[in-house]
């Protein structure tokens, strides 16, 4: 199995070396549940290709690799990985972390956005976690799941999970949740600062109406904490709206 290494470090604003080392504690108090998200998604893509000796899954923004994790046992030996991510910083955790724990043998780790990853046989199933709400626009975020749906073999199951909606009340619980923590009051400004900026996803209607003009029908809502929600959809291209 080849791991890619780019030619220079890529630097991706926000997920940097600093931020990588500290990703998963972070993703710990900012997402309730972390472990068991992880663990719902494997859960979701097992339960689909279930029997199936061998498969394939892309996991595009795999960030520290922490989601591949559960597949330790789930007894899928003859499964091969393929991660995808821009921060060759989040890539170089998740490197140590796989193969501390058995796993980079079986998977391929490509620094870059999905575009950028070379074709290949079309792959068994995807997860997309923690990715959608930091593409900028409605058509960047359409075109990103039309690339997956491209990568995919019809039929295979899609886990997509994203912050939706901006609730003011949920917000709050969020930032209660950083101070206390010990979040310091110069890094909780700063995280509100960023929290106005960011736009995600209007609505779950908003999020099924992406998924179906990319032919992932049948969302199924599989993990909710606070203002993040994870779906299971399938790629059928006959569903695939024509063009107009």
């Amino acid at each position: 199995m080849t791991h890619s290494h780019p030619p220079h470090v890529h630097i991706v604003p926000g997920f940097g070396a600093d931020r990588a080392a500290h990703y998963d504690a972070q993703a710990a108090i900012s997402l309730p549940g972390a472990q068991a998200l992880y663990e719902v998604g494997v859960s979701a893509l097992a339960s689909q290709l279930d029997g199936q000796d061998a498969a394939s899954l892309l996991f595009v923004g795999m960030g520290t690799g922490a989601e591949l994790m559960p597949y330790l046992r789930f007894d899928v030996p003859g499964w091969r990985f393929t991660g995808v991510d821009p921060s060759d910083a989040m890539l170089a955790v998740a490197r140590k972390r796989l193969e501390a724990e058995g796993l980079l043998s079986r998977t391929h780790l490509h620094v870059g956005e999905l575009h950028t990853l070379p074709p290949r046989p079309p792959f068994d199933g995807a997860q997309m976690m923690g990715v959608l709400h930091h593409v900028q626009g409605h058509e960047a975020r359409l075109e990103l799941l039309r690339e997956v749906a491209r990568r995919l073999k019809p039929g295979a199951p899609f886990v997509v999970g994203c912050r939706i909606g901006k609730d003011p009340v949920l917000t709050n619980v969020e930032f209660r949740r950083w101070r206390a923590y010990g979040t310091p009051p110069d890094e909780l400004e700063r995280r509100r600062q960023a929290f106005s900026t960011l736009q995600p996803v209007e609505s779950d209607a908003a999020l099924f109406a992406m998924l179906a003009q990319a032919g992932m029908v049948a969302p199924r809502p599989i993990f909710v904490s606070l203002q993040f929600k994870v779906f299971l959809a399938r790629y059928e291209p006959e569903a695939v709206p024509p063009s107009r």
